[in-house]
C-alpha cells in the first residue's frame, strides 16, 4: 500500500514539473538604464510647427526637427543678413547727412525744406534761380518754386556740386547695399521653410517604440524595437 502511494507521488511530481517545464518565464530585458519594457514615444512632432519657427527665425525650425547643423547654417545666414542690413543702412543714413552738412555749407543752405525732392534739386541745378527758371519754362506749378531766400543755395563752381552728388550716389550704393541684405532675410526664411516642407514627414517623429508581429512560424508573437533616425 505504501508503496503505491509513493509510486503516484512520485508520479504526480514528475506530471508537475513537466507542466512547470512548459511555462516560459520572460524577465524584463534592461539595457544599460533603458528598459525596453517600459518605453517612452516621443509626441510625433509637427511640420507646420517646424515651418512657423523657420519663418519667425531660420534654423529654429530645423533645430526643432533634430537636424542641428543645417539649424546652425541659417541662423547664422540671418544673422549675418540681420547685421549686414543694419550697417549699410547705418552707413547710407550717415553718408547722406554728410553730403547735406556739405551742402549747406558750400551752397549756402539756411533752412532746407523737408523732403528729398529739395535735395536733389539741389544736386542738379547750380542755384535755386536756375531751378525756379526752369519750373516757369516749364510751366510748372507755383507751389514748386522756392520763394523764401532761406531756402536758396548756390554752388560757387560745378566741382563742389559734383562732389556733392559724389556723396549722395555712396549713400546711394550703401542703401541698395542694405536693400539685398533685407531681401536676403526674406530668401533665408523661404529657402528654410521650403527646406522643411520637403523633409520627409515621417523624419519628424523621433524616439523608439515596440511593435508587436507574428513569429515566422505563426506559433507565437515577439516584440522588435524600432526607431526612426
Amino acid at each position: 500500500m505504501r508503496a503505491r502511494v509513493c509510486v503516484a507521488l512520485l508520479l504526480a511530481a514528475g506530471l508537475a514539473a513537466q507542466a512547470a517545464a512548459q511555462v516560459t518565464v520572460e524577465d524584463e530585458i534592461v539595457t544599460g538604464e533603458v528598459s525596453l519594457f517600459d518605453v517612452k514615444v516621443e509626441k510625433e512632432r509637427s511640420l507646420a510647427a517646424a515651418m512657423g519657427l523657420s519663418l519667425a527665425v531660420p534654423g529654429m525650425g530645423h533645430y526643432y526637427v533634430d537636424k542641428p547643423t543645417s539649424a546652425l547654417i541659417y541662423f547664422s545666414v540671418d544673422l549675418a543678413s540681420l547685421f549686414g542690413a543694419i550697417v549699410f543702412y547705418g552707413l547710407a543714413d550717415a553718408q547722406e547727412k554728410n553730403a547735406r552738412s556739405f551742402a549747406a555749407s558750400m551752397a549756402g543752405i539756411w533752412n532746407a525744406p523737408s523732403g528729398e525732392a529739395y535735395w536733389r534739386h539741389v544736386g542738379a541745378y547750380m542755384d535755386a534761380a536756375e531751378y525756379n527758371e526752369s519750373v516757369e519754362l516749364s510751366r510748372g506749378s507755383a507751389d514748386d518754386l522756392y520763394k523764401d531766400p532761406e531756402t536758396w543755395w548756390r554752388w560757387a563752381d560745378k566741382e563742389q556740386q559734383d562732389k556733392y552728388n559724389d556723396l549722395r550716389q555712396k549713400a546711394r550704393n550703401f542703401r541698395v547695399a542694405s536693400s539685398f541684405f533685407v531681401g536676403a532675410l526674406v530668401v533665408n526664411r523661404i529657402v528654410s521653410t521650403v527646406d522643411l516642407r520637403v523633409f520627409k514627414k515621417k523624419n519628424l517623429s523621433s524616439g523608439v517604440r515596440l511593435e508587436a508581429a507574428l513569429t515566422p512560424d505563426a506559433k507565437g508573437t515577439v516584440l522588435s524595437l524600432k526607431t526612426n533616425f
